[in-house]
């Protein structure tokens, strides 16, 4: 399974070279084995690409984000058709019933609520992650209360301070879009794999938005994304900008510990595993199938 990601600033010319990335930067030239890579955040407008490794990368699995003129993640390289059964795969995600989707839905923001309570737990928010604690029981089937946005409101003010706003302009808001944009590209990179149709989501529907699978099954990862940026902006290391240090801390969050089923796996292969799980729920009728990330304090996966 393919394990690294990958951070190009520097710009230079990004090639194939017998099944190798060759990355030639000035002076500098080293390879990399396609096999390992699983995503590369590509951020400097230097950078020059050629067609047979954006082919080699497809057919390896692996995913490309460039990004914008703010160093943000804008466009996503993406495999085409690698799922051996993928007619299979589709006709189970386009007969999935309602209150199929809704119970999924349901698993997704308890989950995710659970999650949320972890990280105020770690930022020394006891009072906050009980009462978030508490609200995972209210979340109805479809999350017809709306639980997930009063946790929301309850959680960012709690471990980022009363005035923080999700909708402003900030530091803090910029570090974490970032960080979730790399975790969305690595979902929807996991769920192309598996031959799932990434724009046919089971709570987000928005018709201009290709990627709504990947915005529902990002939630209960979410929170790891926030537990780095409190550390960061705990250590005074958040700049008004985003800085190639915090960037890399953020794209390592990719190779960080995180409980899935019980066990401990990185951020990737807790993904994998999400994203290979939502067959056999769909296929039983069964939410509680859908395997979902239990978050833990922050520490590196160790690979054997």
């Amino acid at each position: 399974m393919s394990w690294r990601s990958l951070l190009i600033r520097g710009g230079g010319k990004l090639s194939l070279q017998k099944q190798q990335m060759l990355i030639q930067q000035q002076d500098n030239a080293y390879t990399v084995p396609l096999e390992d890579i699983a995503v590369i955040v590509i951020e400097s407008p230097e950078t020059l690409l050629t067609a047979p490794l954006l082919s080699a990368l497809a057919k390896h699995g692996a995913t490309l984000l460039t990004c914008d003129e703010q160093f943000l993640p804008c466009g996503q390289w993406l495999p085409y058709s690698q799922y051996h059964r993928q007619l299979k795969t589709l006709k189970l995600q386009l007969n999935a019933s309602e209150p199929q989707k809704k119970q999924l839905w349901q698993a997704i923001i308890r989950q995710k609520i659970h999650n949320q309570a972890q990280v105020a737990d770690e930022t020394g928010n006891d009072l906050a992650a009980q009462r978030l604690r508490a609200m995972v029981a209210s979340v109805k089937s479809g999350d017809s209360g709306n639980i997930e946005a009063q946790a929301a409101i309850l959680y960012f003010q709690a471990i980022y301070g009363d005035r923080f706003k999700r909708w402003q302009e900030s530091p803090i808001t910029a570090h974490l879009n970032y960080g979730y944009a790399v975790l969305r590209a690595s979902i929807a990179r996991a769920l192309v794999q598996y031959g799932w149709l990434p724009a046919l989501g089971l709570f987000h529907k928005s018709e201009l938005n290709p990627f709504n699978l990947a915005d529902d099954f990002i939630e209960p990862y979410r929170p790891l994304v926030d537990l780095m940026v409190w550390h960061l902006h705990d250590k005074n290391r958040l700049n008004q900008t985003l800085t190639p240090v915090t960037k890399q801390h953020l794209v390592s969050l990719l190779h960080h510990q995180i409980n899935l089923d019980q066990q401990t796996f990185s951020v990737l292969a807790a993904i994998d595993r999400t994203a290979a799980s939502f067959q056999n729920s769909l296929a039983r009728k069964n939410a509680k199938l859908l395997k979902l990330p239990e978050i833990l304090p922050l520490k590196e996966h160790p690979y054997e």
